[in-house]
């Protein structure tokens, strides 16, 4: 008799302990009353209005001898590689940007995908090459539209060029696009500062 007391003392505690653990849950998880609602609730209410804002994604497009830049509103998101494909994708969609002439007809975003390398990679369709018409400063452009649009909107450290999945040596014959473009992209800032300093 002693030895089920015993036992009864020590499990109706712990009894105990596990219903009003359950009922102190479901009164703060479960609660169903929208007046005021418990911190978790009004958390995730929060979170659903953040994610509903809406971001800014820049798009760097060529216009003439330079890059213009357009900003587009897109849904609030922290998937990075969403924000690289929105981007990418609007940089290439002819309707978006002003310039109808800035990229070589039909060229699309076959991929983006990010290394972990911290490099972006950036896969179009081989319309970009065989399609392009133009002189060094067009190919340059286009080289740095893409760069710039990427960098703008994503950490990372360089973007390289595919087509079609595969490296290519050039998009139009007058820069090497075999290794990731930064040095060719960031090439107009030292002339820049030649020309200020020279």
């Amino acid at each position: 008799m002693q030895k089920s007391k015993l036992i009864f003392l020590v499990f109706l505690p712990i009894v105990m302990l596990i219903v009003g653990t359950t009922v102190i849950y479901y009164y703060i998880m479960w609660k169903d009353d929208n007046s005021s609602g418990s911190a978790s609730l009004i958390a995730l209410k929060e979170k659903e209005k953040l994610v509903s804002d809406a971001q800014d994604v820049k798009v760097f497009y060529p216009e003439g001898a330079a890059l213009n830049i357009m900003v587009i509103k897109i849904k609030q998101t922290f998937d990075t590689m969403k924000i690289a494909e929105t981007a990418i994708g609007e940089l290439f969609n002819l309707n978006s940007i002003p310039n109808k002439e800035a990229f070589p007809s039909n060229t699309r975003v076959l991929g983006v995908y990010y290394g972990i390398d911290k490099i972006l990679y950036v896969d179009l369709s081989s319309d970009i090459k065989r399609n392009f018409q133009g002189d060094a400063l067009k190919e340059f452009l286009i080289i740095k539209s893409i760069y710039e649009t990427a960098t703008s909107n994503l950490e990372l450290d360089d973007v390289k060029i595919l087509i079609n999945g595969k490296e290519e040596d050039t998009l139009g014959g007058h820069y090497s696009i075999s290794s990731p473009i930064k040095r060719i992209a960031t090439q107009e800032v030292k002339f820049d500062e030649i020309r200020k300093h020279g």
